[in-house]
């Protein structure tokens, strides 16, 4: 009850902060397609790169509601918003019963998330989706965890490869029941799967619009936002990351060669990191993902600072110990997700990072707390800033 007054007071300040402004960036796209739809026009926005499942669903809530105006669908975008918390909050007490309100309470001021609860982007509603299918499946409801992700294809499709740490929770959780029944399982999970491959088939690229499909290609992978990701990792979970570090340099003094771990992650960043998409160029004074690339890509003291944090990021991050044993799948799941997409983007980041603060053994409280306070304070400047329109995400 402390945390959620606040919280719920600064919810309605986001939202009442965004009324009666103008579109930003993706959001002329998204509402432009669902402008369409509520003319029963009912053919996809030429640059719309995702299924427009979203679209159809906030058309439909919009017209029931008599209203056709962003503003109302910035309202139904903050009600997924709301769901997307309610379902960390479900999968935080089915893995870690008794920390679930304070770990809630983190991910509702997730400073790189907290502007998108208040704008008509697919984003949210997808990460909604992606929780309660992973809270039905470490819960044993496996054909609602695999229903769900059939839905989150209609929504962002190539969040699909999270099926890879999904299924293998549903089968984790069943088998402690019923052993034996992985198979059973994994099968039912084969229909959003087969969701996607149909579409993609179909419409030949994994991007809707055929006219973006060149700058979001398919089968190509790319390191550059897993080196942006472990990096805003690292610098929002700063006392995370360095008291995971000091337990890794323990275990480095019992076995010497980890030592060359961090080195090579430096080097893999020094050396690695890129973000060449065209996108990527573009008001690096507005776009705070482009300003960080275009601070970080000149080989000079800022990339070398960028290359230590992420170091210490990975090793750190990685010493914490994620619930169930099967968690460790968020890793390589993580990095096939990150690297599948050229366009360097800190909303990317996103699922990855939620998904470790539900699975995640809590730290000292004084860390958590603290942790929640810094997230309070970006949280408001970021929104605000956005607002304003001096930044966006």
């Amino acid at each position: 009850m402390l945390l959620g007054i606040p919280l719920g007071i600064l919810y309605v300040l986001g939202i009442l902060s965004l009324r009666t402004k103008t579109p930003f960036t993706d959001e002329a796209d998204h509402f432009g397609q669902i402008a369409l739809f509520l003319r029963d026009r009912w053919q996809p926005w030429p640059s719309l790169t995702t299924i427009p499942g979203y679209h159809v669903v906030s058309a439909l809530l919009l017209r029931l509601s008599g209203s056709a105006s962003l503003d109302a669908a910035r309202l139904i975008g903050a009600a997924w918003g709301l769901l997307a918390i309610a379902g960390f909050h479900a999968l935080r007490r089915q893995l870690w019963p008794g920390t679930q309100t304070l770990g809630t309470a983190q991910f509702a001021l997730l400073p790189i998330l907290a502007p998108l609860y208040f704008l008509v982007y697919t984003d949210v509603a997808a990460l909604a989706l992606l929780l309660w299918a992973s809270w039905a499946a470490v819960a044993r409801r496996s054909w609602l965890s695999a229903m769900l992700l059939t839905l989150l294809v209609g929504v962002r499709q190539h969040e699909i490869v999270w099926i890879g740490l999904v299924a293998p929770l549903a089968v984790w959780s069943s088998s402690q029941v019923q052993p034996g029944s992985a198979v059973r399982i994994v099968m039912r999970y084969l229909l959003p799967a087969a969701c996607f491959v149909a579409f993609w088939i179909w419409n030949g690229s994994i991007s809707l619009s055929h006219e973006q499909s060149g700058l979001h290609p398919d089968l190509s992978l790319h390191a550059g936002n897993l080196f942006v990701a472990a990096l805003v990792a690292g610098l929002l979970l700063p006392l995370h990351a360095l008291a995971g570090f000091a337990a890794f340099i323990a275990r480095a003094r019992r076995a010497p060669w980890l030592a060359l771990v961090p080195v090579a992650l430096a080097c893999a960043f020094w050396f690695g990191l890129r973000a060449d998409n065209l996108y990527n160029t573009a008001f690096p004074s507005y776009y705070l993902h482009n300003g960080l690339v275009a601070v970080l890509e000149p080989r000079g003291a800022p990339r070398a600072l960028a290359a230590g944090i992420f170091a210490v990021s990975c090793c750190g991050l990685a010493q914490m110990r994620l619930r169930p044993p099967v968690g460790w799948l968020l890793w390589p799941v993580a990095a096939l997700f990150l690297g599948a997409s050229w366009l360097v983007e800190l909303r990317y980041a996103l699922v990855p990072l939620a998904l470790w603060l539900a699975l995640r053994e809590p730290m000292r409280a004084r860390i958590e707390y603290a942790t929640l306070a810094l997230w309070a304070l970006l949280a408001v400047w970021i929104c605000h800033a956005t607002a304003t329109h001096r930044l966006f995400l």
